[in-house]
């Protein structure tokens, strides 16, 4: 009965613009790119929290849990419940994710029900964070040893790469802030169309349009984020996300608030 909300849960005037651009476009595409150079820059365009010297991170999570269960009857006691749980989420310096929870003085009768709750929340902070940490732990690019190619185009670059199963595109504009990220695979494309604030520091992720469509139409996962910041210790750390999914035809909303950080520096 707790757990069910998380049940619940990318002609002539036409032509002659082309043949006045099309010198343009070819000239483009003989320029030799310095690869090394270009996937630097690419690189070094964003705001990275371990470059900044983040070792180790821990906060607490508050969700929202009447957005949650908006329109949803639910049982006497079953707020008192929710709001009798608290998470806390750590990043350590391998960037192992750790999501843990305390539900002292939960009913026996409800703890099958708390633990629903939590794998719900594991999975969808789990699923957030992965998408975060591209951008602000790691990189969305290609690693400098790996096998890539980079192409510039008319309105920006596109590096591209096989990983796996997948072949990965990442689309930017000429200042490297990406546009679209697509990952196809034999029976499913997904797409990643990610929102940055310029700071001094690089570009801060502070939303994404995300989806994942099957090649037969079913299936189809949709996400729409909105992040917020606060700084901390000098650094910019999440205050709060919310999410707008569409999982299989079946909608959710989320909402996490961030506190209380624990953060170690290098």
């Amino acid at each position: 009965m707790i757990g069910h909300p998380f049940a619940r849960k990318s002609i002539c005037g036409l032509v002659v613009v082309m043949l006045f651009c099309l010198p343009a476009i070819c000239a483009a595409q003989t320029v030799q790119i310095d690869k090394a150079k270009t996937l630097v820059l690419a690189r070094e365009r964003y705001y990275n929290l371990k470059k900044l010297g983040l070792s180790e991170v821990k906060a607490a999570i508050q969700p929202n849990w009447d957005l949650l269960l908006e329109g949803i009857n639910v049982a006497p006691g079953t707020m008192t419940t929710l709001n009798n749980l608290h998470f806390w989420i750590s990043i350590d310096s391998a960037d192992q994710l750790r999501l843990s929870h305390d539900g002292k003085g939960i009913p026996s009768n409800q703890v099958e029900g708390v633990e629903k709750i939590f794998r719900g929340m594991n999975a969808s902070m789990t699923g957030f964070l992965s998408t975060w940490s591209i951008f602000l732990l790691t990189s969305p690019f290609p690693a400098p040893e790996s096998v890539y190619t980079i192409e510039q185009r008319s309105n920006g670059f596109r590096f591209s790469q096989r990983q796996g199963e997948l072949d990965v595109t990442i689309d930017t504009d000429h200042e490297f802030a990406i546009t679209e990220i697509r990952a196809v695979a034999i029976d499913r494309t997904h797409s990643l169309k990610p929102v940055f604030e310029k700071t001094p520091a690089g570009l801060v992720l502070t939303g994404y349009a995300a989806s994942s469509q099957r090649s037969d139409g079913g299936g189809n996962t949709t996400v729409q984020a909105w992040l917020e910041y606060e700084t901390v210790g000098g650094l910019q750390l999440l205050h709060k996300v919310k999410l707008d999914t569409v999982f299989q035809g079946l909608p959710a909303k989320f909402e996490w608030a961030f506190a209380d950080y624990q953060v170690k520096m290098r």
